[in-house]
């Protein structure tokens, strides 16, 4: 059984213990975006003993589970979300997903919320629609009758979304509005919305660095929950792009452990989010050498996701981190720089559990060079 992670995020293990005791024990962690489906175009499939066994992998308790794409429609594998949803003891929780151009997606919809779905989700890339939206907003409102959750992809691939979807927060505040992949589609733009609309979320489910440092940044804390995308990423991986950038912009326990999954577990109970307090505002930039190498990362990581060679980027990344001076954190990053290498020089693709060989190391590598105020394992 393909798990989310295995073998490769063994080389996270420091970076996800460390991230792991920068929270309060007792922590439960709760999952906003995990994916169940087995006929994505993409190619990657995942079952709901594998988004089980990957939360187990990271020490995760819950998460919201939901279909895949599915070219041929959603009834069907809405269905086998309701199912794992039951079958789960209570550890993963049902969205239905729809695609609003598709003849009787609003009856989908609400179909899925009579049988139990905590929300329903929507992406605008895959499912090539754009907002505003009729059907979309009579689909908020259904959601907002409940008190129920919608999650909109929120990343790469579409149009900026924000304004609409500011406009359906304000529209439906019983609606729980959650942007996906950090909202970097609109994050710049969506700072004043999110400090007035408690029920406009964001989750973590994205890589970037600095994407994320402004998330936690510029967005209240109360608003953002985390994320893996499983099976695109895994648990482990998530643990440590959430809680670095977190750390980074100077969030203090507290507000990690609502981030982590008491935000999202009062949501899921049908009460209002906790109010954190405003965001800390930008933290200092990190020291220019590791400026350059997060820069260098950046493209790496980009071209080992678009299947080209990364290691001209890599070395480049490794010479940018080199210094007169005692800095642990340029050391680490040019050391997760070169096993980065090392994969890369040793492993093939490996189609069901790391399709970018090295991207384990490699986004190591640039969230440490991004986020030094974090600090580093013992």
């Amino acid at each position: 059984m393909p798990i989310p992670g295995e073998p490769y995020d063994d080389a996270l293990l420091a970076l996800h213990a460390h991230a792991m005791a920068a929270l309060p024990a007792g922590t439960r962690w709760c999952d906003a975006h995990t994916h169940i489906g087995h006929n994505d175009p993409d190619g990657l499939t995942a079952t709901a003993d594998e988004l089980l066994a990957g939360l187990d992998r990271a020490g995760h308790h819950r998460a919201l589970a939901f279909p895949m794409h599915e070219p041929d429609g959603y009834r069907e594998a809405n269905d086998e979300a309701l199912r794992a949803a039951a079958a789960s003891g209570g550890r993963l929780v049902a969205m239905v997903r729809v695609d609003p151009k598709a003849k009787g997606a609003l009856a989908e919809a609400r179909r899925g919320l009579a049988a139990g779905a905590a929300g329903i989700k929507l992406h605008p890339r895959s499912d090539a629609f754009g907002l505003p939206h009729p059907v979309v907003e009579e689909l908020v409102a259904a959601a907002a009758r409940e008190g129920r959750i919608v999650l909109l992809h929120a990343g790469r691939g579409i149009p900026c979304l924000g304004e609409a979807a500011v406009d359906l927060a304000a529209s439906h505040p019983r609606a729980n509005l959650i942007l996906a992949h950090a909202g970097i589609s609109d994050l710049g733009l969506l700072a004043s919305a999110a400090a007035e609309l408690p029920n406009l979320l964001f989750d973590t489910s994205w890589w970037q660095a600095d994407d994320l440092v402004q998330l936690f940044a510029t967005i209240p804390p109360g608003r953002i929950l985390h994320a893996s995308d499983m099976p695109y990423g895994g648990g482990r991986m998530a643990t440590v792009t959430t809680v670095r950038p977190a750390l980074e912009a100077g969030l203090g326990p507290d507000a990690l452990a609502a981030i982590a999954g008491g935000q999202l577990e009062r949501i899921l109970a049908g009460e209002p989010p906790l109010d954190l307090g405003p965001p800390p505002g930008p933290p200092p930039a990190p020291r220019i050498e590791a400026r350059r190498a997060l820069a260098y990362l950046t493209a790496a990581t980009q071209m080992a996701f678009g299947q080209a060679d990364p290691d001209e980027a890599l070395a480049l990344a490794r010479l940018a981190c080199q210094h007169m001076d005692d800095d642990p954190i340029l050391d680490a990053v040019d050391g997760l720089c070169a096993a980065a290498q090392e994969a890369l020089a040793a492993r093939a693709p490996d189609t069901g559990r790391e399709r970018w060989p090295g991207i384990h190391e490699l986004l190591a590598a640039h969230l440490v060079a991004g986020t030094p105020r974090a600090g580093l394992p013992a």
